[in-house]
């Protein structure tokens, strides 16, 4: 098929990035900075929570750059060197175009996360051996371990949904970049994912024009000891993301099959 062959293609290219990497490896450094910024909490089972929050945040934040950068920059280039109408004579359907390049740099962003979320898992699972203490130190670990726990469910939850969060700023980034400069763009999602998790905050849910982004945040029943993880939600905020995918590039369609490509 022609949207997962162009999604390969979109793979490959964004893999051959080296700001793929660069972004990945800081994602990295700040995943292991946030283990040992926590040796400076006075209690260990509130580090283990910093950390659990601080790995799902960098993920975040990962995500949100690659995304939106990777699928503004890939329309970008594509309508810049006219190769998008070496591809229509082929033909190629222009939502088949939208929908490969779309789901190519969510993959790209998928990959990179996986690497993430390992060195989070990483961090936690030493945390939980060391206590956070030196591993050359004569500390029985054993004691100063004890009692401490993971929340996993909740760790393995919010990586998900970080991946769900990233798919609709995908999806709106390679839309925008239909008609907007890239520099213009990207700005333009930068400030709808400020908005997507602000509103909350004013008692305004983002729905429709402003994702509600907010609703992808598990930061409670990561931080909150008893806190039980509702997988209905969790289910829930997929499907709003699904949805919400799915109506963005349908627009962005409508959009694209009325656009000339100079």
């Amino acid at each position: 098929m022609a949207v997962i062959a162009l999604a390969r293609m979109t793979v490959a290219d964004g893999l051959r990035q080296p700001l793929t990497w660069l972004t990945t490896l800081i994602a990295v450094v700040l995943v292991v900075l946030s283990y040992v910024f926590g040796m400076f909490n006075f209690e260990t089972q509130d580090r283990i929570r910093m950390l659990c929050t601080a790995g799902v945040a960098v993920g975040v934040l990962n995500g949100l750059f690659l995304a939106v950068v990777g699928a503004s920059t890939a329309i970008h280039e594509e309508l810049a060197s006219r190769t998008a109408l070496t591809l229509f004579a082929k033909p190629m359907p222009r939502g088949s175009f939208l929908l490969g390049k779309a789901l190519g740099i969510w993959l790209v962003v998928v990959l990179s996360l996986a690497v993430v979320a390992l060195a989070h898992a990483a961090a936690l699972g030493l945390a939980l051996y060391t206590g956070f203490e030196d591993l050359g130190d004569n500390h029985d670990h054993g004691s100063l371990t004890q009692g401490l726990s993971v929340p996993w469910d909740a760790v393995i939850a919010a990586h998900l949904l970080s991946l769900a969060h990233t798919a609709i700023l995908t999806c709106l980034a390679a839309v925008l970049a239909l008609r907007l400069p890239l520099i213009a763009n990207i700005l333009a999602c930068f400030a709808l994912f400020v908005l997507g998790h602000l509103l909350p905050g004013l008692d305004i849910m983002g729905a429709v024009l402003v994702p509600a982004l907010a609703a992808f945040n598990i930061d409670d029943a990561l931080q909150l000891p008893g806190q039980r993880l509702s997988w209905t939600y969790c289910g829930t905020a997929c499907l709003y993301a699904v949805l919400y995918c799915a109506g963005c590039l349908l627009v962005g369609l409508a959009v694209f099959k009325r656009q000339d490509i100079p």
